[in-house]
């Protein structure tokens, strides 16, 4: 009996499967009609599409616990939350893209500016099946995940378990009896985890400002070597030195996690400053004219370029952190779309040559700055706010005490610009309501000093430099009140492994289960005031089946 209703249950899985890659391959077909399809077609492909996301809403339960799903199966869950969301990201160009043809007229099509996101809603379909087929096989199989799949978080805490061990097993075996207990095997995968571990190190250091760059490169070096020279030892070892030998392992690899951290704040400063001033707007309107001198085209086009692998660095991290399912989508969507926009956005600024050029280009152009719309308001609202501010004033504090001996005008500018980064984390409303009364006080004289050191500064007129310094100073008093108002500050750079660490990511991030960290909060993540939704939602009910809840 008991094998005749597994085998129904699986026949039942069977049977829901078919269903679902017949529906993948009716998106498909209708895909292929995309490049002259009208709004009627696009409402046929959601409905479609939305009666396969139907269709895998119901079968999920069967697959797991809701998002408590382990290994390999969880790996193409997310994949295809990322699809979904992809799919709807395109749809709703789209949507744009078919109403600017009708506006136009005569027959116009975009077939290059269709083509981007069709191709972009096609791998998503392709992904979709190829992750349905890979989860039916791991339900079978239930293979394990490789290492490379990892994230940086998952291998740390891997590791760091691992090295607890030997602590453990030292206690317990104090007079060097029993040696032959200690788990040999516990260390045959430490070696290659820790390398991954500094793999995704490294990752981030190619992107990271030059003097973190330079300390990251030189902790990872300390932490390799401290691995083989617990990896070497081992078997040699007593129980009394592989624990030292372990113990120093673990305090390397805190060291760069905490460094990681302090050099991701600073990176987010940075990287959402750049976004400002190296705007995609500025990019295209010089691109277009083509009147600047190719040096300085170059050099905008370098820029952008990498800011662009910053912001995808810190995306990673971001995801890495969180265990909120939402959170993860949206970042692994915005990182998604921009990646795709990267290597055409260019070029279509380049041929703004005819109005056809000009439109796809305004069409890229406005994707553009929707997802990066949506991807800073996504860290600004799950970023610590005290530990964005200790940061900032790190870096202010850095700035006046140079100031102090040499005026260097461009770069106290752009620290003052800089500040415009905490003070767009305070435009979003949950972040304001966290300052208090007294702390909203001290927003207001913030806005206020900050305008003034701006001001000031940007004047082309001789300024005394005392006069600068002193406003930078009060600055710097403003918001060191304003960040005590969130409690006592932790101090950051500790590498004591039994320590509470102020990190770059809090609760809502499952940064090491050793750590606080400061991305923090549990949210609705996008408020709705911050997107812009110029058209008629072509399908409500296909928002509605995709939103993961």
């Amino acid at each position: 009996m008991q094998l005749a209703s597994t085998s129904s249950v699986e026949y039942r899985t069977l049977y829901e499967m078919d269903k679902l890659f017949n529906q993948l391959r009716i998106c498909t077909e209708l895909i292929e009609e995309g490049s002259r399809g009208n709004i009627s077609w696009l409402n046929e492909f959601c409905a479609a599409f939305h009666t396969f996301a139907s269709k895998f809403k119901l079968y999920l339960p069967e697959l797991a616990p809701r998002y408590e799903i382990d290994g390999n199966v969880k790996i193409h869950v997310e994949t295809i939350f990322l699809c979904f969301t992809q799919v709807l990201t395109c749809i709703t160009q789209l949507e744009r893209i078919i109403n600017i043809e009708e506006n136009i007229g005569e027959d116009t099509r975009l077939f290059t500016t269709r083509s981007h996101f069709l191709n972009r809603i096609d791998w998503c379909v392709k992904r979709l099946n190829a992750s349905l087929y890979q989860i039916s096989e791991e339900v079978a199989t239930s293979s394990q995940v490789k290492l490379e799949d990892l994230s940086f978080v998952e291998l740390l805490d891997m590791s760091l378990d691992k090295l607890e061990t030997y602590n453990e097993i030292v206690g317990e075996n104090k007079d060097g009896d029993n040696e032959d207990a200690t788990p040999v095997q516990a260390h045959d995968q430490l070696y290659s985890e820790v390398n991954q571990i500094v793999k995704h190190a490294l990752a981030f250091a190619n992107v990271a400002l030059a003097a973190d760059e330079k300390a990251l490169r030189a902790i990872c070096e300390t932490v390799l070597e401290d691995c083989s020279v617990f990896q070497k030892n081992f078997d040699a070892s007593n129980a009394g030195d592989r624990k030292l030998e372990a113990l120093t392992l673990q305090r390397a690899l805190y060291s760069l996690e905490t460094y990681l951290n302090e050099a991701l704040l600073r990176l987010i400063l940075t990287s959402l400053l750049d976004v400002e001033e190296i705007s995609i707007t500025r990019l295209k309107n010089v691109l277009h004219h083509g009147e600047a001198p190719e040096v300085m085209i170059n050099k905008l086009i370098s820029d952008f370029d990498m800011n662009m692998d910053r912001i995808q660095q810190i995306g990673v991290i971001a995801i890495a952190f969180t265990e909120d399912v939402k959170t993860k989508t949206i970042v692994r969507s915005c990182l998604a779309s921009m990646e795709s926009l990267d290597s055409c956005i260019v070029p279509a600024f380049q041929l703004q040559t005819s109005s056809n050029g000009i439109q796809h280009a305004d069409v890229l152009e406005h994707h553009f700055i929707e997802e990066i719309v949506i991807f800073r308001n996504v860290i600004h609202e799950i970023i610590d706010s005290r530990a964005l501010i200790s940061s900032y004033l790190d870096m202010l504090a850095d700035s006046i005490r140079i100031a102090d001996k040499n005026c260097p005008k461009d770069q106290l500018l752009k620290i003052a610009q800089m500040g415009d980064i905490l003070y767009q984390h305070f435009q979003l409303k949950l972040n304001y309501q966290e300052l208090g009364e007294d702390g909203q006080r001290l927003h207001q004289d913030f806005v206020a000093i900050l305008r003034e050191c701006q001001a000031v500064l940007e004047l082309s007129t001789q300024i005394d430099p005392k006069r600068i310094i002193k406003r930078l100073k009060i600055l710097h008093s403003v918001l060191t009140k304003l960040r005590d108002g969130f409690g006592r500050h932790e101090v950051l750079g500790s590498s004591c492994p039994n320590g509470n660490f102020s990190t770059v990511l809090n609760k809502t991030l499952s940064y090491s289960s050793r750590q606080k960290s400061s991305f923090s909060k549990t949210r609705n993540i996008i408020p709705s005031d911050t997107l812009d939704n110029e058209s008629d939602l072509i399908s409500f009910e296909l928002t509605e089946v995709l939103k993961i809840n």
